[in-house]
């Protein structure tokens, strides 16, 4: 059975390039296109990890994160923060503090699937 990585992007290019890049790699994807549809998203169903833009409408992302982390029925998955490489680093650093990593935009073809497989693997081996 293959990962599954829930998508929360407003952006329709970014979206679309993520989910090709993370189906073609083998994941079991589902998106949302902003906050509130992707809490109600990571709420019902079962993601192993979620990719999360900061900047989304509805419900901004580190907002959302923040939602998520004090939930006691949700349980924890990694959440990556999706950020443009626009942004200053020390901003990126200050609004992803919640996240368990980034994921500068535009994204690396090459390393973009990898480096999702990497924060999977570190969350198999910090519960077993």
């Amino acid at each position: 059975m293959s990962a599954h990585v829930l998508i929360i992007e407003d952006n329709e290019m970014s979206l679309a390039l993520a989910e090709y890049l993370l189906r073609d790699a083998g994941y079991t994807v589902s998106s949302a296109t902003d906050g509130g549809s992707g809490m109600r998203l990571a709420l019902e169903n079962t993601a192993d990890l979620i990719l999360c833009d900061l900047d989304l409408p509805v419900i901004e992302g580190p907002q959302l994160v923040q939602a998520l982390r004090a939930n006691n029925d949700w349980h924890k998955v990694p959440v990556l923060a999706f950020t443009a490489a626009s942004m200053r680093e020390e901003q990126r650093q200050e609004l992803a503090a919640d996240f368990d990593g980034c994921i500068v935009k535009p994204v690396d073809p090459v390393s973009f699937a990898a480096t999702i497989g990497q924060h999977l693997a570190s969350e198999l081996h910090s519960q077993g």
